[in-house]
Order: C-alpha cells, then structure tokens, then sequence
C-alpha cells in the first residue's frame, strides 16, 4: 500500500511542475518539494501560484 501512496505523490508532483512551468515558475523545485511533502506543499502552491502566461 505503501508503494501506492508514493506512485501518487511523484505523479501529483510530476503535474505540479508542468503547472508551475507554464505559470514561469521554477518546476522542479515545486515538484520535487510536492512529492516529498505534498501534505504541506501542495496549499502553499495554490496560495502563491502565479496567473497562467499566455503566449
């Protein structure tokens, strides 16, 4: 059950970078500190995420 709960984090933290690349913030840091602690991480990035740059 254990190994479930991990494939759930790293894919969580997987969409969490692709967001935070395409809102010009840095990706890996958000989606590596998400998939280690998604717990506090994940509010912390839906409070300071930043708009979404259209190109």
């Amino acid at each position: 059950m254990e190994v479930i709960g991990i494939i759930i984090a790293i894919i969580v933290g997987i969409v969490i970078a692709q967001d935070a690349n395409k809102r010009g913030m840095n990706g890996t840091l958000w989606g590596v500190c998400v998939a280690l602690l998604m717990i506090v991480f994940l509010p912390i990035y839906f409070i300071v995420r930043k708009p979404k740059v259209l190109y």
